[in-house]
Parts: C-alpha cells; structure tokens; sequence
C-alpha cells in the first residue's frame, strides 16, 4: 500500500533569539510526532507580503499580528492535501550511481580493476563560501539521508510515461504556441489568478495571495523589461552560465532569469524613479554577489555621498570596487532611496548577501526548433518566482547553520520541516519563499502543489555551492567582457560563442565536470553528448574541450533531433501530471540507484575542490 502524508498547520518557535513566528503547512506523517527538523524556517512565511509593497513584517513583528496572519492562511473546513514524498526535497540527482558496476570477467580479474566512480555530487556539495556556512563536501564521499530517503521514489526517472505520438510538425507548433500570454497579448496565468478558481484558492478568501506574473518579457538595451504602455516592471534579464548538469538545454530545457529589486533602488532620494539609480544599485549588487569589480559610467560620488570605488574619497568613480571585509570609516551602500533604509532589516552590500525584497523569475521552458538550430521556445514548462522576505547576517546564518549540523548530527532520521501554502509558496529557511507554476494536462499554467515546490528546497534550502541561496546571479556573465554587459534576454542571444566559464584553478568549469562525471547528465544517459566529447577509454576528447573552452554551445545546445524527443518525452509528463514521480527527461537509460545505504560510501575517496577555491601556494610560488 502507497505511504501518503498529512500537511499540518503548525506554529514554530525559533532558535537563535530569532522571535515568535507561524507558518503553516509543516510536511509530516499522520501520528510521527512533532514537525521534524529545522531546516525551513516559519519566519519566511510570516514576514511576506506583496512583492514591493512597504512595511513588510520582519520577524520580530508582535505575537499578536502574527497569530492573526495566521489564521487567515490556514483553509478552513478544507482538508490537508496528502503528501507522497516526505523527501520531496531531495533531487533525483541524489541517486545517481557514483560507482560502476562490476566489469564482467571472472572473479580475480574483477578485483584487480577498480571500479570507475562517477562525481556528479560535487557541483552542488562542496566546501562553501561564506555566508554560506553549509559545508557539505562530506555528501560526496559519504551518502548522508535519512533512513526514510533511502528509497528513491522518483519512479519516472526508470518507469516515465511513455512518450506522446503527435508528429514533429505539429510538437514544434506546439512549444510554439504560449501558455504566458493570450491571443491579445496578455498576461494569461495573470488574468486568471485575478479571478482564482476554487481548487486554486487555498484558504477560501476568494482572492490570490501569492505572486501573480507581471512580467512582459520585453527587454530593452539594458535588460529592463517593459509592460505594452512603456511602463517598466522593475524587472531585469541577465546572461549567466547554466549551471553544470541538468539545466543544459541538452538534458532537457531551455531556461532563463530576471531579477527585480524594491522599489527604494529605483528610485532617487525624493522617490522618483531614477534608472542611473537603479542601474548603479545593480552594479553594486553584482560586485557584492559575484566578487569583482564592476564598471559604470563616469559618476559623481559626491552627489551620492557613496564612495563607490573604494580609493578613500568622493570624486567620480568609473567603477565599484568589490571591497571586503568592509573599510571602516568608508560612506558606501546602495544610493539613492535604497540609502535612508534601515540596513538591520533591509539589508545592506554585503559580500554574498542579497537585500530584503529582492525576487527571482526563472522560466524553464520547451526547445524550439527552428532553420535547424535550436532555441528557447516559447512555451513555458514551468515559472518560478523567488523572494528574499527575510534579511540575515553572517551571524544569523552561521549560528542556523551550526544548528541545523547539531539537529542532523543528534537525530539523523529527521526530515526536513517544509513550511508553506500553496498560494505564497514554501520557505526555504533561509529567508526566500519560493513559489511555482506548471504545465497542467491540457498545457496551461497552473499552480504548483506544495510537494512540487518542496522539491525546490533541497538545492535552495541549504547545500554548499549556493550564494544566498541561489545559483544564477552569481554566475551572471561578466561585464567587463560580455556583450551589453551581460545584461540581455536569452531571446535576444543564444548560447552561441560564450567562452567556458573557469575554476579557480585555471581549468574549463564544464570539462572539469565532464571527466569527474564521466557523462553529458548526471545520470550518464545523454548519449549525444558522450559521443560528441568521450573517447571509447572513457576520457575526454581534448580536440572536443577546445572547442567547449571556445563556444559552450558545443556542449550545452542538443541536435534538433535530441530537442524533438526532450520535447515529447517531456510532454508525456505534461499528460500524466503525475510531477511528485520526477520531472527530469532522460532519453537513454540512466544510471540510478532505486535504493541506497544510509551513510553508505559512493566510492568517491576524495572530496572534488570547489571551483571558487584558489590552489594553494607552493614553496617555490
């Protein structure tokens, strides 16, 4: 018989001096006791409100105002939708094999060749950068799960429903067609979440309370994005280099980001909208989040009274210089109406730290086919949305972290506590809510359950490799170098002729992964890319990785003949609704476990270096 799990209301009191907040909505099974772990924080759900909105609650917002913000999320008279996975979190991924199976042959002659082990662990579970005090290198080397997550319950990675017969004509007419905008141009998911239908509603008030899509994917020179009247959104595309394994569009999806910050840094200090504000605000964001310099036009620090260079004085600076530790003594941070704001709660440019208010919207969408190349359709599989509604120090996530590793350590078998609704979203516990919209059966956006947003958390929620808990902006491509300065829409720009992001090190960041994976995805089941970059010993092909070091495209982009079968296996999906099996397209057949031991070895003896990770100094260097 199935396992299926409850959703419970639950009120959560916080470690740390971190106040008295309530989420809802905590994973649990029916009769397990207390909510388990804690991983996800119920503060991330009582500090939200609308995107921009001011005065959002903080986490230190009276008990009072809180218990009533509580009882308007959780649904009345409804019952807890059931949950399949109470491991929802964990990603496919996490089973991949590590270890070859033994080679045919005879005993003895088995012993004396050792098995190939396959890292693919290593790009999210790595030694971190702080503030990210989730060091979790070990992961590669040792499984560490619950007991519970031992079972691999993401069936559709072995058994996916088999694919639709439509014709190849009449599939690229369909990514073609989208389910964002109507036959007039509008914003459809927008209108109808307006208006929300009762299975959508979730606490019954006859009113969305999530975020609802206002993004017109109509960028200009610089990356902003504009609604039909000129108005712009706030929101802005960037280029970045996908990260390594299932997001190439070779294993599955093309995808891309923007990102928006309050309304306070775009404007001046009277309030008006200023776009040099806003575009200085950015800059110094991305020399804060990615660690480098950024350049900007010729700017009077004095009118700002932010020394934006760093060089001790108000002058005109032609850059912002990625400082750090801090100067004391230095007027620096954000400028304009972004300055007067109090940087206990609203945050303030920190190396790695993203400010209280920013968002995230991340399509992940079909290939088009098109003259025989490949690109972004523009039918979407998915929209993802992404808010800070909770600014911590280094402090604060330290201590949680040293918290969470104490809470593993004492009882390992505890899950994740996942807190959420399925109208805002579920929080990471780390101070981002994060919500989704998916395909239903007939191609529309829908909603995302809480179990297939949990399915987010795991990466987002606490692993090695993130900054602030995302991926994208850090990786944002760089300005000094990249056309517009890497501020552009993958509409407007393929992958084409992009050099290969590098380690620390020196070395291809994608060929790194490449040979320490032994495969094209995570599951070594992209034959494609095995046949374009593999020799038959296994190794890398040096002609094939010069050409990667050139143009990742060589790498990430399919044949139109690949992205046709993602797209109907993909669809397959679609049909089925059945996401809580698994999302991921693999067309060959991939090497994951059904089953792994608890704390057992993947064969890997030495953690992989992370790529931010500088070699270290030799004698004679």
């Amino acid at each position: 018989m199935k396992a299926t799990f409850k959703v419970a209301a639950v009120g959560v009191l916080l470690a740390g001096g971190a106040g008295i907040a309530f989420g809802v909505h905590a994973l649990r099974a029916p009769g397990s006791g207390p909510a388990a772990g804690t991983s996800a924080s119920a503060a991330d759900l009582a500090t939200t409100s609308q995107p921009g909105a001011p005065g959002a609650a903080s986490a230190t917002a009276p008990l009072q105002a809180l218990q009533a913000q509580l009882a308007t999320m959780v649904p009345k008279g409804r019952a807890a939708p059931e949950l399949s996975n109470m491991a929802a979190y964990l990603p496919a991924q996490c089973y991949a094999s590590t270890i070859d199976a033994p080679a045919d042959g005879d005993h003895a002659d088995r012993a004396k060749r050792k098995p190939r082990t396959h890292n693919g662990c290593f790009a999210c579970h790595q030694a971190s950068l702080e503030p990210n005090f989730t060091s979790d290198e070990d992961i590669q080397t040792t499984l560490s799960l619950p007991q519970y997550a031992t079972e691999n319950r993401w069936t559709n990675m072995k058994q996916p429903p088999a694919p639709v017969a439509i014709s190849d004509s009449a599939l690229v007419d369909h990514v073609r067609t989208s389910n964002y905008f109507d036959a007039n141009g509008g914003l459809r998911l927008a209108d109808k979440l307006s208006r929300p239908p009762a299975e959508w509603d979730a606490n019954g008030d006859g009113r969305w309370g999530g975020y609802t899509p206002d993004c017109w994917f109509d960028v200009d020179d610089a990356g902003f994005d504009h609604a039909p009247d000129g108005r712009a959104t706030g929101w802005r595309a960037f280029a970045y280099a996908p990260f390594p394994g299932m997001f190439w569009p070779t294993n599955g999806s093309a995808g891309d980001v923007l990102i928006r910050l309050p309304p306070a840094y775009r404007q001046d200090r009277d309030g008006r909208e200023n776009e040099t504000i806003h575009r200085l605000n950015f800059a110094i964001l991305e020399a804060f989040i990615r660690r480098v310099d950024v350049p900007v036009p010729p700017t009077d620090e004095q009118a700002l009274g932010s020394d934006l260079d760093g060089d001790g004085k108000l002058g005109m600076a032609t850059r912002v210089a990625f400082v750090w530790p801090p100067k004391e003594g230095r007027p620096f941070g954000y400028v304009g109406a972004a300055a007067a704001l109090d940087p206990k709660i609203e945050g303030w440019p920190a190396a790695g730290l993203f400010p209280r208010g920013t968002e995230f919207l991340h399509s992940l969408r079909y290939l088009d086919v098109k003259d025989g190349q490949v690109g972004m359709a523009a039918r979407m599989k998915e929209l993802r949305y992404m808010r800070k509604v909770r600014w911590q120090s280094y402090g604060d996530l330290s201590t949680a972290a040293q918290l969470e590793a104490r809470e593993k350590q004492k009882s390992p078998d505890r899950l994740k506590t996942i807190l959420g609704d399925a109208e805002r979203g579920v929080g990471t516990g780390t101070g981002w809510l994060m919500q989704g919209f998916i395909e239903d059966a007939g191609g529309d956006l829908r909603p995302q359950t809480v179990e297939e947003t949990a399915a987010c958390i795991g990466c987002h929620g606490g692993v090695g490799s993130t900054t602030d808990s995302t991926f994208a902006f850090a990786r944002k491509l760089d300005a000094r170098a990249a056309y517009r300065a890497g501020w552009y829409h993958w509409g407007e720009r393929g992958l084409a002729g992009i050099a290969e992001p590098k380690r620390a090190d020196g070395k291809g960041e994608y060929a790194h992964w490449l040979a320490q994976v032994g495969g094209g995805d995570d599951y070594r089941s992209n034959e494609e890319v095995k046949a374009r970059f593999f020799r038959n010993d296994g190794s890398l092909d040096p002609a094939a990785t010069a050409r990667l070091a050139r143009d990742i495209s060589t790498l990430l982009v399919p044949s139109p003949e690949r992205a046709i079968a993602l797209d109907r296996a993909y669809l397959a999906m679609v049909k089925d609704q059945h996401f809580e099996r698994g999302r991921d397209v693999v067309l060959g057949t991939p090497k994951i476990e059904s089953r792994v031991e608890q704390d057992g070895p993947t064969g890997i003896e030495e953690p992989v270096t992370p790529g931010w990770k500088k070699p270290a100094k030799s004698a004679s260097r």
